[in-house]
């Protein structure tokens, strides 16, 4: 920034002391670390405007800029991936606020930011409505099954006999592992649709009128749709595991936009292979993006490439709220 220019020229008192003031401000400004390299340019560009930003070009460019800069750093962008834990937590000691550009929290120590009173916000409710709408959309195609259906009809199949009968959503229990921004958005689209949601949370929903089930077998065992959108990480990791899956049953449809490790993979591709479950719909995976052939050669799972919250307006949404979250702390 040029600090002569809201002043006059250089030789002139006023415009010297406003090139003061307007110095002393830069000088002032709090100072934001951006931790992973996957929050968008244009985000960054509109923090710039009011922090001073610290940009690592390449991961291993994290450690010199804290060890130099560490003790000024009072807020953090990221978007989840890269891993922020108490071993790093411990060099930021002026750090106030850890803006997470995803829903995803799944490589933030949440609980030793708490433990020293550090905000901890995520995009979740800007990207809530997108990634409703999309898991609506693998149901209705898993349910049916749009994508073969898409094939028979380039293959020329559709001339030779009529596309076997698919499954309806209208009148179907809707099972909602998870109830939070997402899961909320899901349930109220089941029901517009007809459905009838029942949820399963670590405990009552104050205030939710749907069916509570108190673990996710006894949630499976009542559902036709069983949605995961649960948050991820290690508590969460093979939570729908065999015995959750088998309860389904092979009428019943599972769809996932949450995180891949909440399904026991194995499993699921076993009982989708043999008809123990009916279908799927996954936008998540175990190992992504290297998603199993035996998953791949399937036709009656809908596969998606993680783009739950992927459309121009969401995304944008998701970095104003990053923005917006840094703002109201430390401006």
């Amino acid at each position: 920034m040029n600090v002569n220019a809201p002043g006059g020229t250089p030789g002139n008192r006023e415009g010297i002391e406003n090139a003061g003031v307007v110095k002393d401000v830069l000088q002032r400004r709090a100072t934001v670390l951006v931790l992973s390299k996957s929050v968008p340019a244009a985000t960054v560009a509109a923090l710039a405007q009011r922090f001073e930003i610290l940009d690592p070009t390449k991961p291993e460019d994290i450690d010199a800029l804290v060890a130099a800069h560490g003790a000024r750093i009072r807020g953090i962008a990221t978007t989840g991936k890269a891993k922020l834990d108490r071993t790093l937590l411990e060099r930021l000691p002026a750090l106030e606020i850890v803006a997470c550009y995803s829903a995803g929290l799944d490589n933030i120590d949440a609980e030793a930011l708490a433990e020293r009173g550090i905000v901890l916000t995520n995009s979740s409710a800007a990207l809530a409505e997108e990634v409703a709408d999309l898991a609506i959309a693998l149901m209705v195609m898993a349910r049916r099954r749009l994508v073969a259906a898409d094939s028979h009809v380039r293959r020329g199949a559709w001339a030779e006999g009529a596309f076997p009968l698919g499954q309806s959503v209208r009148g179907a229990r809707i099972g909602l592992l998870g109830l939070g921004h997402i899961g909320s958005g899901i349930a109220r689209r089941g029901e517009v649709m007809g459905m009838h949601p029942r949820y399963c949370t670590r405990r009552p929903v104050a205030g939710c009128s749907y069916p509570y089930y108190p673990d996710a077998r006894t949630l499976a065992a009542d559902s036709d749709v069983f949605v995961v959108a649960c948050p991820g990480g290690p508590s969460n990791r093979g939570l729908v595991d065999r015995s959750v899956i088998a309860a389904l049953g092979r009428e019943s449809t599972l769809i996932n936009i949450a995180r891949g490790e909440i399904v026991d993979e194995a499993s699921l591709i076993e009982a989708l292979t043999t008809g123990q479950l009916g279908s799927a719909g996954l936008d998540v995976f175990a190992d992504e993006p290297h998603v199993p052939a035996s998953l791949r050669e399937l036709h009656n799972v809908v596969l998606t490439p993680h783009l739950g919250s992927a459309t121009i307006e969401t995304r944008d949404a998701m970095g104003a709220s990053v923005v917006r979250s840094l703002l109201q702390a430390l401006d």
